[in-house]
């Protein structure tokens, strides 16, 4: 009887603990979803003036995010979050471009219906703190929920 305990402990244990690690990301991953509308954008040092800023929005369905600009998609990614991590991870892989396939890291921070956001550029180490300066190769991006009330 002992050994079939330690049996179970051994098989079962390991598979509830997996089972256990992906519920917050798949929990996470529902506080995405929807569309954001971006409220700041700096790359690099650089600011994006604020009617270029105006026009863009990211939609996220399940894991993956749409991008658009003017209401016009211009890129599709999909997205891998870990809250588990301090500060939170995402990585996103772009459908096409010069990007595409390459996993691009970030890290990322959601109070209630606003999303921040840096990402380093593609092959480069991911953000260790939410800034963009000049030299640094990073993007620092924040979004404001569309329809607050339309939260999963």
């Amino acid at each position: 009887m002992r050994r079939i305990l330690v049996f179970t402990a051994i098989i079962v244990c390991p598979s509830v603990l997996i089972v256990r690690g992906q519920e917050p990301a798949s929990r996470e991953i529902t506080k995405h979803q929807g569309t954001w509308l971006a409220s700041s954008f700096r790359r690099d040092g650089q600011e994006t003036s604020r009617e270029i800023v105006g026009t863009i929005s990211r939609t996220v369905v399940k894991d993956h995010v749409v991008w658009k600009r003017n209401g016009k998609s211009f890129a599709g990614t999909d997205m891998v979050l870990d809250p588990r991590q301090s500060p939170k991870t995402i990585d996103v892989i772009a459908d096409g471009g010069p990007s595409r396939g390459k996993r691009v890291l970030g890290i990322y921070r959601l109070d209630n219906d606003r999303l921040t956001i840096c990402m380093a550029d593609a092959d480069q180490p991911r953000p260790k703190d939410f800034t963009a300066e000049k030299g640094s190769r990073q993007t620092l991006m924040t979004f404001t929920r569309e329809n607050p009330r339309a939260k999963e």
